[in-house]
């Protein structure tokens, strides 16, 4: 295809933002995003990438020599990289700041995560975020379901509470606009890892079977703390393959944080890769839909839950550098659940994440 050919391709772009000769990038301001023709050296286009964030400030220049084709693979990786949004100031205000940070995915609470009771949804303004999402493009959108809930429970009260929690949070999670529900597994109370992930299935199976709506359970894994099930990748794995009927609507979110805890070295290059790798080859990679990007201070196997910002802990930037760049979870949502104020710190993480792309 010739050089002024691969222009056709675009011709819903509102001006050329950068471009470099006739050999390398260009590329597209459209909206808040950017599509972007890969050009070869003879004028080919060899490449259209639709729909990236704005993440590059600057594109290579003709002078860059081979090192333009470095950078060049580097804005054309696609990757949803976004953090756990307040939404306790309205969701006005949420959606001000994911337009500030550009946001390519979000994960909020619809309700305190705190209290069994949550406020009735306001249909009017859930349905403004709702739309919101779907015009910036912030997709995959997941909620956080309650604290409390506990699907492996051996008490028959704590049970029936956390499947009714679970159920209505799949249909709040629909009103505004979120396709994921992350959930923590819970404890089984001293009852015997099998005896609670038997539970687990159980209630994920009623809670499923009833629940309205498409949003999917994202099944989180734990730090490992007390008799909490799912520190270990096979017991997710475990669950997932016994729900077979589910399998549409049933994922997992790895929390980089709480696997350091649990005992799985994903520290720097090498000890993230490993991990992943063995993570995928017990859980299929596109089962794993979200990651949760923190990092911690907890000592390997340590058992507590304990987030810092990017870079600041045990993981590194070379882990998530391997964690971002690690191919069959190109899909995921990178989530980042770290400390400080959106604006401020949670800029200086999103910031960081991206530069290692």
């Amino acid at each position: 295809m010739a050089y002024a050919q691969a222009l056709e391709l675009l011709d819903d772009a509102r001006g050329i933002v950068g471009r470099v000769d006739q050999q390398g990038l260009l590329a597209f301001r459209v909206a808040e995003q950017v599509d972007v023709v890969v050009v070869g050296a003879h004028g080919e286009a060899r490449e259209l990438v639709h729909g990236l964030s704005l993440q590059t400030p600057t594109l290579p220049s003709p002078a860059s020599g081979g090192g333009k084709f470095q950078t060049m693979r580097a804005v054309a990786k696609k990757r949803r990289i976004g953090m756990h949004m307040r939404t306790g100031r309205g969701l006005d205000k949420a959606v001000e700041t994911i337009k500030a940070l550009q946001l390519g995915t979000v994960q909020i609470f619809t309700g305190n995560p705190s209290a069994w009771r949550s406020a009735p949804v306001d249909a009017q303004a859930t349905a403004l975020f709702k739309k919101s999402l779907e015009e910036l493009d912030v997709q995959p959108a997941m909620s956080h379901a309650m604290y409390l809930i506990n699907l492996a429970s051996p008490n028959p009260n704590f049970q029936k509470k956390s499947r009714e929690a679970l159920r209505a949070e799949l249909e709040r999670a629909e009103a505004y606009g979120c396709q994921y529900v992350v959930t923590h597994v819970g404890s089984h109370m001293g009852d015997g890892a099998q005896a609670g992930i038997d539970r687990v299935v159980a209630t994920l199976d009623d809670v499923l079977s009833r629940a309205g709506g498409s949003a999917m359970v994202l099944l989180e894994t734990s730090a490992g703390g007390g008799a909490y099930v799912g520190a270990k990748f096979d017991d997710l794995a475990q669950i997932l393959g016994r729900l077979p009927q589910h399998a549409q609507r049933l994922g997992v979110t790895f929390d980089t944080a709480h696997a350091y805890a649990s005992g799985y070295d994903d520290a720097g290059t090498d000890g993230m890769r490993n991990t992943l790798d063995q993570l995928t080859s017990i859980i299929p990679a596109q089962r794993v839909r979200a990651c949760h990007c923190n990092d911690t201070t907890v000592t390997l196997g340590g058992k507590a839950d304990r987030h810092v910002n990017i870079g600041k802990g045990n993981i590194g930037l070379d882990g998530f550098r391997t964690l971002l760049n690690y191919e069959p979870l190109a899909h995921s949502a990178f989530v980042l659940e770290t400390p400080g104020e959106e604006m401020l710190e949670g800029r200086e993480n999103l910031d960081a994440l991206r530069s290692l792309l």
